[in-house]
């Protein structure tokens, strides 16, 4: 189960935009919810459905809140991200490549479930 607590981006990112890849939805979880506070996933100003073609873009604020109820199924999404400087690009960029790495050798036991 996926679960996409509110949060709104590091102060490091400037604007995030995703494209979905899904070619349909059928899961009530697993849309993006951009919210009018911290405190109430249902208190969304919109609910985007990530369904192939979809593309969102949003600048990184101090009140962006954004998240997303919990999801059991993949969902298919190419994110990109302008943050402030190289710095924090290498950073991801070596956070990311970790994280790929752990999933290519989790993925064989995950298949087992």
């Amino acid at each position: 189960v996926k679960d996409g607590k509110i949060h709104t981006d590091s102060k490091t990112k400037i604007i995030s935009v995703l494209i979905y890849l899904n070619s349909n939805w059928e899961s009530a979880g697993g849309r993006l919810r951009l919210l009018r506070s911290g405190a109430d996933l249902d208190d969304m100003i919109l609910e985007v459905p990530p369904v192939e073609g979809t593309l969102l873009a949003f600048k990184r604020s101090e009140n962006s809140w954004h998240g997303h109820r919990a999801f059991v199924c993949e969902r298919r999404v190419v994110q990109f991200n302008w943050v402030t400087d190289e710095e924090v690009l290498r950073r991801e960029q070596g956070r990311h490549r970790f994280s790929a790495t752990i999933k290519k050798i989790l993925m064989p036991f995950a298949a087992r479930r």
